[in-house]
């Protein structure tokens, strides 16, 4: 799922790209030992659970596509 937060880190929607970036950020921390598994989960899950994401998102197939692929990189989903 890193590829497709990649590819949403510069998809050219700025509500996307920042929370993409943020997974990122966030599952490479966990990779290197920074944060525990129920941390990461949860700290996985913040980016995609707040109002502002559905005041933000203006496409509904990129919105899925950002929940779909931080869940799955968190072992949610």
């Amino acid at each position: 799922m890193l590829d497709t937060l990649n590819e949403l880190s510069a998809c050219g929607k700025p509500w996307a790209e920042k929370r993409a970036k943020m997974a990122i950020a966030i599952a490479e921390q966990y990779q290197g030992g920074g944060l525990e598994e129920f941390e990461y989960q949860d700290m996985m899950q913040r980016i995609i659970k707040d109002d502002e994401l559905d005041r933000e998102a203006d496409d509904l197939d990129t919105k899925a596509t950002l929940v779909t692929a931080v869940l799955a990189e968190a072992g949610v989903i």
